[in-house]
């Protein structure tokens, strides 16, 4: 069977598509569309972060989602997840415990009280709070040294995120995934989630963009006396 990686190569060659090509469509780095076509997740901040750019670069393709997803965590996800195992511990000796008609009566109407609680302050929470917003990348006061920008996270289903004040796609789950072009020097970057009744939240995020500087060769005292010379 092809791997993930062969699978999306053939395609983009199928359709006629160089790295350059898709980059410019769907946003996603060159080296991380490189590195998705090699199988090479080594590059990826974290599950979500993979998983998400294989997600959107699949749908670009028109490849079989579900088939493309269902072999990468076979394959791939136990990779992340073997890197974040706890260590596991040997648990301790605990006094045997009697159950009794009486505490099964409190477990149970506990139970219930805390679901049917919860869920009113979920409800009202929906209905009268801003969404969650968690960024997972980047980090603020972050340095860059390349002018391309991940920037991944997640709120609330149903919730729309806006990226300087610009409307970005995201997942059914609330996870969204997006790359952005930085200048150089200071950038100033406002993530925002709005739901149905126009409760927002906002997160700055302030990246230095320090392009890596180019090492000139030195010129040999031969050199420069030839230019002399001229």
């Amino acid at each position: 069977m092809k791997s993930i990686g062969q699978q999306l190569k053939e395609s983009r060659k199928k359709k006629g598509f160089s790295i350059e090509d898709i980059h410019k469509f769907i946003k996603i780095h060159p080296k991380y569309i490189v590195a998705l076509e090699n199988n090479d997740y080594s590059i990826f901040e974290g599950k979500v972060h993979s998983k998400g750019f294989l997600k959107i670069y699949t749908q670009f393709l028109e490849l079989n989602i579900s088939e493309i997803m269902a072999l990468w965590r076979r394959e791939y996800e136990p990779v992340f997840m073997k890197e974040n195992k706890l260590k596991e511990y040997r648990p301790l000796e605990m006094p045997k415990f009697v159950l009794t008609p009486s505490i099964v009566i409190v477990t149970v109407v506990s139970i219930a009280l805390f679901v049917f609680f919860g869920y009113l302050y979920f409800q009202y929470r929906n209905y009268t709070g801003a969404p969650n917003l968690e960024l997972y990348y980047p980090q603020d006061n972050q340095i860059s040294e390349t002018d391309i920008l991940d920037i991944t996270g997640k709120t609330d289903m149903d919730s729309k995120v806006f990226i300087n004040n610009q409307e970005i796609p995201s997942d059914l789950d609330g996870t969204f995934l997006v790359s952005i072009k930085l200048k150089d020097g200071i950038n100033t970057i406002s993530v925002r989630s709005e739901n149905k009744l126009g409760k927002k939240v906002e997160k700055i995020r302030t990246i230095i963009y320090r392009p890596k500087p180019v090492e000139v060769p030195e010129a040999s005292e031969s050199t420069i006396s030839e230019f002399l010379h001229q």
